[in-house]
């Protein structure tokens, strides 16, 4: 879906300013963080990347792609997770965001509105390995449609599916830059339809998909929360940043319009 409307991008900060700030405040250098010079690394910093200008209040990643399971279960037990049973499915995020969470659902249904998770459990919180199964329900199927078109040999195929992971996405990067896309409908980037392995806001605990992502009014009530849309093109899915929407673009992020929903995107030149 085409970009529309672009809103406010001249009074943001570029993105990498701002970013390079925000880590400095939390004690920590861009360099131990994400490896810029690697093109997965950056990509991954540049479409997720919002999660890193969160408030105070939350703990977001050290890294901007884990390697493996023991180190998000590191993390994610040093950021904590307060659970919820919400529209029957038990969800976890950071404390900060849950209550947040919380509150923007008081609001809706004083409203005669709701919010709940899109997908059950893993609307929330995501281990690495739930990452990786995902990154599969599109890679997979997409490496037989490319196929099945002779867009892609059965000797690239197979090289693809023996690939290293991080290999495996470069090369899937490069390939959508021809127009063989791996996302679910083959029309758009693998990336806004499902986070590369070890890179998801879900494993930051600070993202959800709700089942009400077409409704402005509640779109409107979790960014009063500190909700936001951060991921284009991923409809359903929200970071919590802890932050006042005003306050958005000095945090090096700029809005845009998919269709009618706005979504807050690191302002990266030539992006």
């Amino acid at each position: 879906m085409p970009d529309t409307n672009k809103k406010d991008g001249a009074a943001s900060p570029d993105f990498y300013t701002a970013l390079n700030q925000a880590l400095a405040a939390r004690g920590l250098k861009l360099e131990n963080v994400c490896e810029t010079s690697d093109p997965v690394s950056r990509r991954v910093l540049e479409d997720y990347g919002a999660m890193f200008m969160s408030d105070e209040s939350v703990m977001p990643p050290p890294v901007c792609m884990f390697t493996s399971e023991a180190d998000v279960l590191k993390f994610q037990a040093a950021a904590k997770a307060k659970a919820a049973v919400i529209g029957g499915a038990r969800i976890e995020l950071q404390p900060a965001a849950m209550d947040a969470l919380l509150a923007a659902r008081e609001e809706a249904h004083q409203s005669g509105l709701d919010i709940t998770p899109r997908g059950g459990t893993e609307a929330a919180r995501r281990s690495y390995d739930d990452t990786l199964r995902l990154w599969d329900t599109r890679f997979l199927p997409a490496l037989a449609h490319w196929m099945k078109l002779g867009r892609l040999s059965k000797e690239q195929v197979e090289r693809l599916r023996s690939l290293p992971l991080r290999d495996q996405v470069r090369e899937v990067l490069e390939l959508e830059k021809q127009g063989i896309f791996f996302s679910k409908d083959f029309s758009k980037s693998i990336l806004y339809s499902i986070a590369a392995p070890g890179t998801s806001q879900h494993i930051a605990m600070l993202a959800l998909d709700v089942d009400q992502f077409t409704d402005e009014r509640v779109r409107r009530i979790l960014a009063r929360h500190g909700w936001f849309q951060t991921v284009k093109s991923d409809m359903p899915h929200f970071t919590y940043l802890g932050l006042a929407e005003k306050d958005l673009p000095a945090r090096g992020l700029r809005s845009i319009l998919v269709g009618k929903q706005l979504f807050w995107i690191p302002n990266v030149k030539g992006v």
